[in-house]
């Protein structure tokens, strides 16, 4: 006689249990994903907020540097108005002394032949008509005014220059009338752009108390005020 085993409820066990593992399984891998999502939101969380303090220092910094910038803005404005202010300064000096200037140089170029009969000057532009004896005379007048110059020490009358030197010899229209040696780049001509717009030889007056016959002349030029 054959004995029977009922196997059902043991395999219904063992599926159970089975089914209990699987549950356990994918709980622990609920947890785990729970917490690495939650340790990668807080590693987020945390470098959020050093980037938020980073931005907040850096907009700090900004700030600062516009106030220093607006500061510097402030200084650099007064600045410009103050050497506005030198310049119009200078240039009332300079247009007050200018004419004195070039008086004293026109006085110092003019040979004892030469005499300055009209002289008109308007914004540096100057127009000289005058006379004398002869046309060498004119032309020494022209290279009288061509060498006037001026120096760190004032006028002066210029002697010497060659073309290959590095200074330039400078008679100073002073009472002592020294002669001294300058840098050719510290040396400024008074007078430039010097014309000879007309020359006219006139005819001498008869009799015994006539004039001589001389050459009337019309020179052109500007005078350097800004010196």
């Amino acid at each position: 006689m054959m004995i029977r085993i009922n196997l059902l409820p043991v395999r219904k066990v063992q599926t159970q249990q089975k089914g209990r593992q699987v549950l356990v399984l994918f709980a622990l891998a609920l947890i785990g994903a729970a917490v690495g999502n939650y340790f990668w939101y807080d590693d987020r969380d945390a470098e959020y907020q050093r980037n938020a303090q980073g931005i907040a220092a850096t907009r700090a910094k900004i700030a600062e540097l516009e106030k220093v910038i607006g500061e510097v803005k402030n200084i650099n404005a007064r600045k410009a108005e103050v050497e506005k202010k030198l310049a119009v300064l200078d240039s009332l000096r300079k247009g007050r002394n200018g004419p004195v200037r070039m008086m004293d140089a026109l006085a110092s170029a003019t040979p004892k032949k030469v005499w300055v009969k009209g002289f008109v000057e308007a914004a540096s532009a100057v127009s000289i008509d005058g006379s004398a004896v002869s046309h060498d005379e004119v032309a020494e007048f022209m290279r009288g005014l061509n060498g006037v110059v001026w120096t760190p020490k004032g006028m002066g009358r210029l002697v010497d220059q060659r073309r290959d030197a590095k200074t330039s010899r400078v008679e100073l229209l002073t009472a002592e009338a020294t002669i001294e040696e300058f840098p050719a780049g510290q040396i400024t001509p008074f007078f430039t752009n010097i014309d000879l717009t007309s020359a006219v030889q006139t005819k001498a007056s008869a009799g015994a108390m006539g004039m001589p016959a001389l050459v009337d002349f019309k020179i052109t030029l500007t005078a350097n005020y800004a010196i």
